[in-house]
C-alpha cells in the first residue's frame, strides 16, 4: 500500500490508513458510482480523460497518460462519493484484468479532494485472479496525485484505486 508521500510513519499508522480506506470505500458504496468507458492508445502520446462527480460536479478524477504497443485498449473509470459527498473513490483499470500496453508514463489526479489512499496495479483483478500491484518504489502518492517514477516504474499498468476526501468542508 502506498500514501501520501512523508517521512516517518510505521506499521501502525499503515494499518490505520488501511482500514481507514476500507471504511471509506464501504461508505462511498452508499452513492450510485458514475462508471465511464474510455479507449487507452498507444502511440506514445499523451492523453488525457477525465470525469466530474458530486453535487455541481465538486470532484474530478484525471488519467493522464502515454503508453506504446499494439492497439486501442478499452478501460473504466468509476467514481463515487460518500454519502455526505466529503469523500470520493476514483477507481481507473482494464476490466480484462492485464492491460498489454506499454506505459511510459501515467498520473491520476484528483480536484477538490486530498487523496488519503492510492495505490496503483500492473495486474487487475480478473476472473480468479487477484489484483498484483506495483512495487512502492515505481510509483508515488501525493495530496493530489499517484504517479509514475521515472526511472522506477516498469512499464505496467491495468489499475489506479483513490480514496480522497474534501479539501474543506463547508459549515
Amino acid at each position: 500500500m502506498a500514501a501520501p508521500s512523508e517521512s516517518g510513519g510505521g506499521a501502525g499508522r499503515w494499518a490505520a490508513l488501511l482500514l481507514a480506506a476500507v471504511a471509506l470505500r464501504t461508505a462511498a458504496a452508499v452513492s450510485e458510482p458514475t462508471t465511464v468507458a474510455f479507449d487507452v492508445r498507444p502511440g506514445g502520446v499523451v492523453h488525457s480523460f477525465s470525469q466530474d462527480v458530486g453535487p455541481g460536479g465538486r470532484y474530478a478524477c484525471a488519467f493522464t497518460y502515454a503508453a506504446q504497443g499494439g492497439t486501442n485498449e478499452q478501460w473504466q473509470m468509476s467514481l463515487g462519493t460518500s454519502e455526505d459527498h466529503q469523500h470520493f473513490t476514483c477507481t481507473i483499470w482494464r476490466p480484462q484484468g492485464k492491460s498489454y500496453l506499454y506505459f511510459t508514463q501515467f498520473k491520476a489526479e484528483v480536484r477538490g479532494a486530498q487523496i488519503e489512499y492510492g495505490m496503483a496495479y500492473s495486474k487487475a483483478a480478473f476472473e480468479r485472479e487477484s489484483d498484483v500491484p506495483l512495487k512502492s518504489e515505481e510509483f508515488e502518492v501525493t495530496k493530489t496525485s499517484v504517479a509514475h517514477r521515472p526511472g522506477a516504474f516498469k512499464a505496467e499498468l491495468s489499475k489506479l484505486v483513490i480514496v480522497a476526501k474534501a479539501s474543506h468542508s463547508e459549515l
